[in-house]
Parts: C-alpha cells; sequence; structure tokens
C-alpha cells in the first residue's frame, strides 16, 4: 500500500488558506489528496503551457550563463551592491527577462495573442501611458522591481517554481540540476527561435553587467524596443499558446501526465465540462490499471462526498436569508443520510487538518442541530486559529451572521454526488491540456 504519510506538499503562496476564501480550511485537504496524484508538479496557479515554457526559456538562460561566462558573473556580483549572492543576482535577472518579455509581446498586441501573459494589463498601461517615449519605461534588473508586484513570487517564476523543483530542474535557490539542463540544451537544439532567444538573452546580460549604476542594472526600455530582431524573436518564440511537438512531448513527461493516475485523469480531460468533476474522477479510477494508483484515485471518490456534504452544510447557513437553524433541517437531514464518515476514518491518519474535521463531526451525525453546531464549532476553530474570527455563530436555534455567503449548489446535486466543491487540480489540467493540444 502507497504510504500517505511519506509524500509532502511544498507550500503554494497561491494557495495559503485564507479566511476570505476558504472558512472551511478545506485547501489543506484537498490539495493533499490532489497532489498525490499530480506529485507536486501543479498548483492552481501554474496552469498555462505558454508560461511554463517562459520559464524553461528564462532559467536555461542563467544556466549557460553561470556556465559559460561565469567571470562575468562574478563581477557583476561584485559591481552591484543589491546581489548580496548568487540568487540575488539570479532573481534580478529573472526579472528583467519578464519584464523585456512582457513589453515586447505587449507593444505587439494585435498579431501577438497576450492572453493569460502575467503583467500584460500593467505593462500595456506603461506602453500607453509613455506615448512613444520608451525610455521613461525603466527596466530594473533586481527581484523587488518588477511590473507587478511581489513578481518574484506572483510572477512566471514565482508561480512555476514549485513545479519545476518538483520536476528536479532546480532547487528554491535557482541551483540547477545539471543533468536536467544537459537535456534541455538538446530540446532547445531542435527549437531554433527559442535558441536564438536565449543567445541574444546571454549578450544583453552581458552588456548590462557593464552598466555604472551602484545598486543594480537599470535600463530604458528603448534600448531594447529598437532592437527589431529581439522584438520579432519573442513575437516568434511567445506570440502563441500553442508549443512545438519537443516541448509538447517534454512538457507531458515532466509534468507526470504520460503515467498513472495522472495519465487517466489527463486522458478524461476532453469530457470535462460534459461531464461533472466526479464523473472525471469516476472514469479514470475506472480505466486505470495500476492498483495503487486505483487506490489514490478511490481515496479521492472517498474523500470528496464527505468534504462537500461538510461545505455545503456551513454554506447552507452562512446564506443571510436563513434566520433559523429550524428553516434548515430538512436540508441537512438530507446530508446526515447515509452520511459517507465511514469511508473517510481510514484516511484520517494522512493529514490533520482532515482529522480535526472528523473529530468534529463524527459523534453528531445523528442529528442536524448537533451536526451544524459541530460545523460551527470546526469552523471557528480554523479562524481562530488564523487570527480571525467565526463567520457565523448559533444562538440557540437563531443564525448570527457577521460575514454572509451563499452554498454553491443544491443539497439536490450534493447528496446525489452530481457536484464537487473541490475540484482536485482539474481546472489546471484542463488549461495545460488545452495549451497542449492548441493550433
Amino acid at each position: 500500500m502507497l504510504s500517505r504519510s511519506s509524500i509532502f506538499t511544498i507550500p503554494d503562496k497561491e494557495l495559503v488558506s485564507d479566511g476570505a476564501v476558504d472558512p472551511m480550511g478545506m485547501q489543506m485537504i484537498w490539495t493533499y489528496f490532489g497532489q498525490l496524484i499530480f506529485q507536486n508538479k501543479l498548483t492552481t496557479v501554474s496552469t498555462d503551457i505558454r508560461n511554463f515554457t517562459i520559464n524553461l526559456l528564462h532559467h536555461y538562460v542563467l544556466y549557460r550563463f553561470q556556465n559559460e561566462r561565469s567571470e562575468e558573473l562574478l563581477k557583476g556580483q561584485e559591481r552591484f551592491t543589491k546581489y548580496r549572492d548568487l540568487y540575488s543576482m539570479k532573481a534580478g535577472l529573472i526579472i528583467f527577462m519578464e519584464d523585456i518579455l512582457i513589453y515586447a509581446l505587449m507593444d505587439q498586441k494585435g498579431p501577438v495573442d497576450t492572453s493569460g501573459l502575467l503583467g500584460s494589463n500593467k505593462a500595456l498601461d506603461d506602453l500607453e501611458r509613455s506615448k512613444g517615449d520608451y525610455s521613461s519605461i525603466k527596466i530594473q534588473a533586481e527581484r523587488s522591481k518588477g511590473v507587478l508586484v511581489r513578481q518574484i513570487q506572483l510572477g512566471v517564476t514565482g508561480r512555476y517554481k514549485g513545479p519545476f523543483m518538483n520536476m528536479g530542474l532546480m532547487s528554491t535557490n535557482f541551483e540547477y540540476s545539471p543533468i536536467e539542463f544537459e537535456r534541455i540544451e538538446i530540446l532547445f537544439k531542435h527549437w531554433p527561435e527559442g535558441s536564438q532567444l536565449a543567445d541574444k538573452l546571454l549578450d544583453l546580460i552581458s552588456e548590462l553587467f557593464q552598466h555604472d549604476s551602484k545598486d543594480y542594472p537599470v535600463v530604458g526600455l528603448n534600448r531594447y524596443r529598437e532592437d527589431a530582431n529581439l522584438w520579432t524573436l519573442y513575437a516568434n518564440c511567445f506570440g502563441k499558446v500553442q508549443v512545438n511537438d519537443q516541448l509538447k512531448h517534454y512538457w507531458q513527461e515532466k509534468l507526470g501526465v504520460t503515467a498513472g493516475a495522472a495519465q487517466s485523469i489527463f486522458s478524461e480531460i476532453p469530457n470535462l465540462g460534459s461531464q461533472p468533476i466526479p464523473a472525471i474522477i469516476a472514469s479514470a479510477h475506472k480505466n486505470e490499471d495500476d492498483e495503487k494508483q486505483r487506490e489514490i484515485l478511490q481515496w479521492v471518490l472517498d474523500l470528496e462526498p464527505f468534504l462537500t456534504r461538510c461545505s455545503h452544510a456551513f454554506y447552507l447557513m452562512a446564506d443571510v436569508s436563513v434566520k433559523n437553524i429550524q428553516d434548515l433541517k430538512s436540508d441537512i437531514n438530507q446530508l446526515l443520510d447515509s452520511f459517507p464518515i465511514e469511508s473517510v476514518l481510514p484516511l484520517t491518519g494522512s493529514n490533520e487538518r482532515l482529522e480535526l474535521l472528523v473529530d468534529h463531526v463524527k459523534d453528531h451525525t445523528d442529528d442536524s442541530l448537533q451536526f451544524a453546531q459541530a460545523i460551527l464549532g470546526y469552523h471557528k476553530q480554523i479562524m481562530e486559529a488564523r487570527g480571525g474570527v467565526a463567520w457565523l455563530e448559533l444562538k440557540g436555534d437563531q443564525i448570527n451572521h457577521l460575514i454572509a455567503q451563499r452554498p454553491a449548489t443544491s443539497t439536490q446535486e450534493v447528496v446525489t454526488g452530481q457536484y464537487w466543491y473541490n475540484r482536485y487540480y482539474l481546472d489546471a489540467v484542463q488549461s495545460i491540456y488545452n495549451g497542449l493540444h492548441a493550433k
């Protein structure tokens, strides 16, 4: 049997449970089990195959610069005071490359497909505000100075860093795997435009290190806008969503969707939309041959009906139009009918948050009022642990709302298993599938 306790998830800054969006603290539960399927190579924000490739090119450039121009790299670290260590320098150069890219592509908006490009709105505003004076837009090679606020976390590198680490490409400090990047070098030999752009960026970094500024290099966008070949290379490499066949095969392999439960789900993605998520997972389970991989899918099939019923009970009570718990008695009793607690009990040892939820409700599934109190007691504990307050509370039979919300679906859809509150990364998989099959 696969050991659940030996598998962990690297924290994703975009997935940290927040009281504003996750009052039941469910993300820590469903993401754990979702990542058993996808092996930490997906997040809810690393969903665009073009951004995966942009990140690959930028880190390939840094890998080559470190190996091929090490003396220049050392001199740059000595010259600029903000480059306190190698990571600071690499992070600054990442921002430098990300910003040139987004300005180059937004400057060619129209023939270039700019959908899904991070920082596109801000870059377009800057270009329009400049009124053609590109010297007024500064490209700053420093990790805190990107187009986006907190770009090093929320830009292309930040959003795709976790998957890259779990693919074995690099460490958290941008230390690169020679074996992996030797393979990537071969990949770029079959991508002429990407190879040419990488060569160009290597030269631009060398030039960048000749600047006299003390803290970090700063260059006007006009320097790069005047290079027609650079703009053309960006359009040829990243002006459309689709990727070439070599990149397509590479990403399918690195994302882990060519084997196991992930592959079984990936093959069902064309049906997502016409079929709900429960049906997609069930079909993947039916078609998966490996016993251990089938077991992981079965865990999800056992888990989510329980999570969904608990979430739905909370959101029923959070509806501001509901004032008295007795008004929900029929709905809660439907949720408690054949309540799927037994199938979840074997899973609690793998996840502390799941264990906490189960402990709150397991002895209160025979009475609608007691179950409601248990759900709100769990919610209160989650919110207080975050330093917040509960959204609602019961005073006798009365519901006191501090923050109101509405259920996402009907009780009927929940109890018949047609609707799940949690989606187990299938939206990310669908986005990646569409990118890999774009025409």
